[in-house]
């Protein structure tokens, strides 16, 4: 059976119909707003995200700076290090040097007083 469209039936759909074109009509603005008010903040937000690329790219360029730098200073000191090792080597050596040379001497002292011992000990007997 086939269902009648009555003047009254027909108003309560149109108001159906007006309610749901006005709900959307509201949202419609209201995505609007939405829009105006992202593209207002759009600006806001890429200086921002820019500030923070380039305050990023300064503390890296510090950072590489001064890790070159730290580079450079223990380069530095590992060449003194080395300059200091090879004196101290150096005077190691110097000072082995010596000491065998004056052993030398205190043995031939050494030698010279036991000679003049024998000597002494020779007159007196």
């Amino acid at each position: 059976m086939t269902e009648r469209w009555t003047d009254e039936r027909l108003d309560r759909f149109a108001d159906k119909v007006d309610r749901i074109a006005d709900k959307i009509d509201q949202q419609g603005e209201q995505i609007g707003r939405l829009i105006e008010a992202f593209y207002l903040e759009l600006p806001t937000v890429k200086a921002e995200i820019n500030s923070v690329r380039e305050e990023a790219r300064e503390q890296r360029e510090t950072l590489h700076a001064e890790l070159v730098e730290i580079k450079e200073i223990i380069k530095q000191q590992a060449i003194k290090s080395q300059a200091q090792s090879e004196s101290l080597h150096t005077e190691l050596l110097e000072i082995k040097e010596i000491t065998r040379q004056q052993a030398i001497v205190a043995q031939t002292q050494a030698e010279s007083i036991r000679l003049m011992i024998e000597m002494l000990n020779r007159k007196q007997a």
